[in-house]
């Protein structure tokens, strides 16, 4: 049984602690020359942009109680669904790999222009290249699961109502991130911090 702990961001598979996929990418993210304000503030919009998008997903959002600030992360969801024609499987679905021992939260999968994707949803202007092991991950719990995902895009939602769609191809992207899990795990076993 999948467990989630949101406030300490610890995921369980039967009470035992298990690696997120966030985690097993944190040496390839390096936020220390960012301000820890500007930090804490990126990450509660974030958090806000995308439970925001979730409620809108599940037909229970109240747009009359959004702060202002938020319209046009809303504004650029949708009007990124009415231009793929985007139709959510899979909502901000935990996820736990078998086969690797890791855990994740997808933030969609649907089709994006008549191909079954998997989304993460960015509110930033620049999607870099660690997005591609983060989605590959998921990807491939998702398609262990057998749901045959084909294509892995990130969607940064920007704070003038548009939207910025960036498919992540590199066939390398999963062995990265296994070479990176495969790191952690070695170094728990040799008492390595």
């Amino acid at each position: 049984m999948l467990t989630f702990d949101e406030p300490s961001h610890v995921y369980r598979w039967h009470g035992e602690i298990v690696p997120s996929v966030t985690q097993i990418l944190s040496p390839l993210v390096n936020y220390a020359m960012v301000p820890p304000e500007a930090l804490e503030r990126a990450r509660l919009l974030g958090q806000a942009v995308h439970r925001m998008t979730e409620l809108h997903d599940l037909d229970d959002l109240d747009e009359d109680t959004l702060a202002p600030e938020m319209m046009p992360y809303l504004a650029g969801w949708k009007k990124f669904r009415t231009d793929t024609g985007f139709i959510p499987d899979t909502i901000e679905k935990r996820m736990y790999h078998p086969l690797h021992g890791y855990c994740g939260t997808s933030d969609r999968t649907g089709a994006v222009r008549g191909r079954r994707a998997v989304l993460d949803i960015k509110k930033m202007l620049t999607l870099g290249p660690v997005i591609g092991p983060q989605l590959a991950a998921y990807q491939a719990t998702h398609n262990l699961e057998g749901a045959a995902i084909v294509d892995r895009y990130a969607l940064g939602l920007r704070p003038d109502g548009t939207y910025r769609l960036v498919p992540y191809t590199d066939p390398t992207d999963f062995a990265a991130f296994i070479s990176l899990l495969t790191l952690r795990k070695w170094k728990e076993r040799h008492g390595i911090s």
